[in-house]
């Protein structure tokens, strides 16, 4: 099936926020404590890890809402 190039872009979009909820939970000796005391990439990781996982949940639903397989019965 040939989606629009809106259907690709949206895609790409949740895999960058997954990428960066990834991210945030690296290791990293040089950075502050985070809110659970590890010392990670992001000072703020357990909220940001949530947001960005949340932000891509709904881009995807957003995606497949728009963009819904007609159902033939």
């Amino acid at each position: 099936m040939k989606h629009e190039p809106q259907y690709s872009i949206l895609t790409v979009v949740a895999l960058v926020l997954l990428g960066l909820a990834a991210l945030t939970l690296a290791p990293h000796a040089a950075s502050k404590p985070d809110v659970l005391g590890f010392r990670t990439l992001c000072a703020f990781a357990p909220l940001s890890t949530v947001i960005l996982l949340t932000l891509a949940g709904f881009v995807r639903v957003m995606r497949d809402v728009v963009y819904k397989r007609d159902e033939r019965r």
